[in-house]
């Protein structure tokens, strides 16, 4: 008698659906605190009739019948559907009570064997980022500093000599130097930092942050971009416009001629949105594809980039619990693929 099922979990003052069964769809109205709160009954399971507000806020379909809640571990809280006609009574409430609570017991479990693996995998990552850091200091970092150092000589050289204002030609290359090592300074920190920012998730309009972001970015002349309506999602609203900045900057760099498009948009699969980024560019050769997501990797020579940027998207999609893929021929354009929860 028991047609469906979720769970919700109050985290940091918001709901966050960690299950449900059938899939999962958008429901109709956002589920508060209080509303939740009012089902419980001293922390005791409750039967509620299936009425236009319970049937609005349910993440799967339901109709007719009764919603019995169970507060479980965890500050969670577990929904089943029952379509039969009477209401369950509070005997058959209590008969179900230990079941449920030996439910949520084995979900703890679970959860925190999760959790643990998570905490497993961020500690290798933050040793390859070690490796990586160690990199950039023994190597991407000395080099704009030799170069410095060499332009310097000149210009001493060149001031002592019979043409002294020759000693200017350098200056733009001392710059320039200068301009990569604040660069890579700057994506070091912000790449070290995602995993210490707070959770923020908030409802987000991608249509509004995306015209945000294409109003900041250089757009070559001749160049079309074609954006589709968005959907809206929760998210960091700072860490989600670094994702498409980062991706619709990366894709514009490869458009050159009158003509190129940047395209972006969405699919909706159900349990998740996929959105991408693409373009109908030079491509990414399949022998440098799997390292576009890699720290300090880039694919061209531009000393004004960092090569940060993706591995910073890759962070934060993952951290949004979604995943990333690059999907390119050569000749024939890229397409960068993430998804995001709903």
């Amino acid at each position: 008698m028991l047609k469906a099922g979720w769970i919700v979990q109050l985290h940091n003052n918001r709901l966050r659906l960690r299950y449900a069964i059938p899939g999962p769809y958008r429901p109709k109205e956002e589920v508060d605190m209080d509303f939740i709160h009012g089902l419980l009954n001293e922390n005791k399971p409750v039967c509620v009739s299936v009425n236009k507000r319970v049937k609005d806020i349910c993440p799967v379909p339901v109709s007719g019948g009764f919603i019995i809640v169970f507060p479980i571990t965890n500050d969670s809280i577990l929904s089943v559907h029952s379509p039969r006609n009477e209401p369950w009574s509070s005997v058959e409430l209590r008969q179900l009570d230990p079941i449920i609570r030996k439910f949520g017991v084995s979900l703890k479990a679970s959860a925190d064997y999760e959790e643990q693996k998570l905490l497993t995998k961020r500690l290798e990552r933050n040793n390859n980022d070690l490796n990586d850091y160690a990199h950039i200091v023994s190597h991407d970092l000395k080099s704009p500093l030799r170069n410095i150092h060499s332009l310097v000589q000149w210009i001493e050289e060149d001031l002592d000599s019979d043409e002294p204002k020759k000693a200017a030609t350098h200056m733009p290359y001392i710059y320039s130097s200068l301009e990569k090592m604040d660069s890579l300074i700057s994506g070091i920190l912000r790449y070290s930092n995602l995993r210490e920012l707070q959770e923020s998730l908030v409802k987000t309009d991608l249509n509004k942050l995306i015209d945000e972001v294409k109003s900041m970015l250089l757009v070559p002349l001749g160049v079309q971009i074609v954006i589709h309506e968005m959907p809206q999602v929760r998210a960091d609203r700072l860490r989600m416009s670094q994702v498409f900045q980062n991706l619709m900057d990366n894709a514009l760099t490869a458009l050159k001629r009158s003509g190129d498009c940047l395209e972006v948009g969405y699919k909706d699969l159900g349990s998740h949105y996929e959105f991408y980024v693409k373009d109908n560019g030079p491509g990414i050769a399949k022998a440098h594809q799997e390292k576009v997501f890699q720290v300090f990797q880039k694919l061209d020579a531009d000393s004004t980039k960092s090569g940060i940027g993706l591995a910073i998207v890759s962070r934060i999609v993952e951290d949004h619990g979604g995943q990333i893929r690059l999907e390119s021929r050569e000749g024939e354009g890229a397409a960068f693929y993430f998804t995001h929860p709903k």
